[in-house]
Order: structure tokens, then sequence, then C-alpha cells
């Protein structure tokens, strides 16, 4: 399979115009033309999955997060994405991302992480960002599931003080930094969620939710996004023998 083959398969599920307009996804570095020996799929392009992908004879990565991602004006030794740049370079490694597209799209981050809860989704934000859905179950059976699917070791859960969580009630998800996200704090009181799951909240943001009696499950960026490795994995199985997944920070 030609890279850009692999690039195509990837963009059927995550269409590249699904991407904000501040984003940068696709093929960042390689050669579209080159054959793939083997592909490594990883949330980041470190040094870690760059060794990974060399021991393992994959001259390809597919990452979630883009390591070219503000304009570069200059490649060079000792600078943190340019050595990472070089070296994919230097050992003829293709690298593409798919990020906010693939946090977009329906067989994406957000929906995928919901349909791992066995919850249906609806899109939850006014731009389609993130998923909400009911819930009916036991809440920490909930918080063991989650736990599961991100890898998280150290999970945080808030509850809200007037919040019956015995009930049945909706949640919502936003992967990556929807913590940040000043929009949540409206938008659960207006879809009536009572638990939210997401990473990276600031505190101002935390505490509406929490008065507003909305309850928070907050795991790691990463591994919210985490999943993506299993996704790539997953949509590449019967078209690339040689497969890894790489889930480590480092």
């Amino acid at each position: 399979m030609k890279v850009n083959e692999l690039c195509l398969i990837i963009e059927n599920l995550a269409p590249l115009e699904l991407a904000d307009d501040w984003d940068n996804v696709g093929l960042l570095v390689g050669d579209k033309n080159s054959t793939i020996t083997g592909v490594v799929t990883c949330v980041d392009l470190t040094i870690g999955a760059i060794d990974y992908a060399i021991e393992h004879n994959c001259n390809m990565i597919v990452t979630h997060h883009p390591v070219i991602f503000t304009p570069l004006k200059r490649v060079v030794y000792n600078d943190y994405a340019s050595d990472l740049i070089i070296k994919c370079i230097k050992n003829h490694i293709n690298v593409y991302a798919s990020h906010t597209n693939m946090d977009m799209a329906e067989n994406g981050i957000n929906f995928t992480f919901f349909k791992e809860l066995n919850l249906k989704a609806e899109r939850f934000l006014n731009d389609g960002l993130g998923v909400f859905g009911e819930f009916n179950g036991d809440l920490d059976k909930l918080l063991l599931k989650v736990k599961e699917i991100s890898n998280e070791k150290s999970l945080k859960f808030y509850k809200a003080k007037n919040t019956n969580l015995a009930e049945k009630c909706k949640i919502a998800f936003i992967s990556g930094s929807g913590g940040r996200i000043e929009e949540v704090v409206n938008k659960c009181a207006e879809k009536e969620i009572t638990i939210f799951i997401s990473s990276e909240f600031k505190h101002n943001i935390l505490l509406e939710l929490l008065a507003n009696n909305v309850s928070v499950i907050e795991i790691g960026h990463f591994e919210s996004e985490i999943i993506f490795t299993e996704i790539i994995y997953n949509l590449l199985e019967n078209k690339i023998s040689n497969l890894y997944e790489y889930v480590s920070l480092i």
C-alpha cells in the first residue's frame, strides 16, 4: 500500500474538512508515493514512538496530535519539534496527523468513547464537538468503565451536592481540552446534563458545573484521547500486516 492510499482510508473516516481552521492535519512529513512497510499509531509523535517504529520496521506513523502545529520558521537540531521531524526524515518515516477532524467524525474519538460506554450518542456543542446521551446504570460501573477505556490511573470524580446519580440521567463527553470550553456550562444546563466527562478543566468551569448540579469526571488529556490508537488500529487491521499501537507519552 502507498502512503496516499492509507491517507484516503483515514480521510474516509475523518474527512480533512471536518478539522478546525486553526488545525494542521493530513500528511505532515514524508512522501505520499512511498510504499508502506508498517504502521505505528499513537496519540503524539515522540522519540519513543519513532524508535518503536524503527524497531518494528515501520515507515509510517499515524498520530492524533500534529507535530507541526504552528508555522515553522526553521528546522534545526536541539529544537523539540525539529528533532522529531529530522529523525523521521533521516529514517524515511512518513507522519500523518488526524486531529480535530477525528474529534468531530461520527466514528471518531468522541462517538467511539460513548459507544464503548454502551451509550447512544448525539452531538453536544453547537459546532458539533462532543457527545451526550442518556445513562441508566450503576455509577461505580460507569467510573470503572471510563477508567478502562481511558487507561486512567488517577481519575477524579466531583459529585455535585444536589444531584441524585441513582436515577436515569444524561451524560456528556468531550475529548481533549473540553474542560476549558466556556460553552459547556450553558450547554450542560440546556441539555440537562447530570455528568460531564472531559479533561483540562479550568477551575471556574469546574466550579460553575458543580454549582449547576453537574457532576464531573475528570481524566487526563492523553487518556481522553488514547482511544485514537484503537480506532486507527481497527481501521487498518485487515489492510496492513505490520501494524502496532504505541500508547505512551514518551
